[in-house]
């Protein structure tokens, strides 16, 4: 999902650091985005105990599309300024505290996605002219350019074991699901059909994501090799977007508007069981499930 579908912020207490930094938290935790409040805040919600929680901004602008570290103690997330622009890659603790930005610059930087391993966090930028992907060390060292082209790169989201990155490229005119190395070698289109958001399960077999190939936004997935398409939601102009698997790849959750306004939901991977998990006249999307 691009920058400006997104409108998420981090925000933190530090006395809800113990309730979502622990390693040893057995609590099943979705970071989503939400308007309830106002623009740009985060909202956890505890999907196994049915608690939300809100933590406060610390930054002076949006705090937008947080990734979760490997270990759930870290989050990156892309933070503006206080008008809302000139978007940076930063990196906070799980509580918000310990905010430290790891890329500067009048380009904008976004949609941030934590390794495997928690040695990179890839991001898109377009620091060159054309929205490409990049991949930093968590303290701001070793930045690296991934793709070089004339079209967009953009939504990266790493192989559960690191070596692969899948992403959305408009190569074309047309915006496909493409992979790559880790190091940017290797490329290549995995979908002719339309796609976008994609989300690897942690199992390394299957990448969810989205179409809007008859005119509204579903959700599907695709084994890694790009065979298999399998259709996971489809309703009739209703919106189902931002696809993440649950860290034991037995569920999905994902943002839709059929309940009116754009809500939580969770599902089983095979599509069945569909849950709300949020509900409100507030826009709620953009989903990360913490390992």
């Amino acid at each position: 999902m691009t920058l400006w579908t997104v409108t998420v912020a981090l925000l933190g207490f530090a006395a809800l650091a113990a309730g979502f930094a622990g390693a040893a938290s057995k609590r099943t935790v979705i970071a989503y985005g939400s308007e309830r409040g106002g623009p740009g805040r985060v909202h956890v919600y505890g999907a196994t105990a049915g608690v939300r929680r809100v933590m406060q901004s610390r930054g002076p602008g949006m705090d937008v599309a947080p990734s979760w570290a490997p270990t759930g103690r870290h989050l990156a997330l892309a933070t503006s300024d206080a008008t809302g622009q000139d978007f940076d890659i930063a990196v906070v603790a799980a509580n918000g505290s310990g905010r430290r930005k790891i890329t500067e610059g009048p380009a904008w930087d976004e949609e941030p996605a934590w390794s495997p391993n928690g040695k990179w966090i890839a991001f898109s930028s377009d620091r060159t002219g054309s929205f490409e992907i990049y991949t930093i060390r968590p303290n701001g060292t070793g930045l690296m350019q991934l793709t070089s082209n004339a079209c967009e790169d953009t939504e990266p989201s790493w192989s559960p074991d690191g070596s692969k990155i899948v992403f959305t490229s408009r190569r074309g005119g047309f915006a496909h699901l493409w992979t790559m190395n880790a190091d940017g070698t290797g490329e290549r289109r995995l979908l002719k059909a339309l796609s976008t958001s994609p989300a690897w399960s942690p199992d390394g077999m299957t990448i969810a994501y989205v179409s809007d190939i008859d005119g509204d936004s579903d959700i599907f997935t695709v084994r890694a090799d790009g065979k298999g398409v399998t259709r996971l939601t489809d309703n009739a102009n209703i919106a189902d977007e931002g696809p993440t698997w649950s860290p034991d790849g037995s569920m999905l959750a994902f943002a839709s508007d059929r309940d009116g306004d754009s809500d939580i939901f969770r599902m089983n991977a095979d599509g069945g069981e569909v849950h709300v998990l949020t509900r409100g006249v507030w826009t709620d999307n953009a989903p990360a499930w913490r390992p």
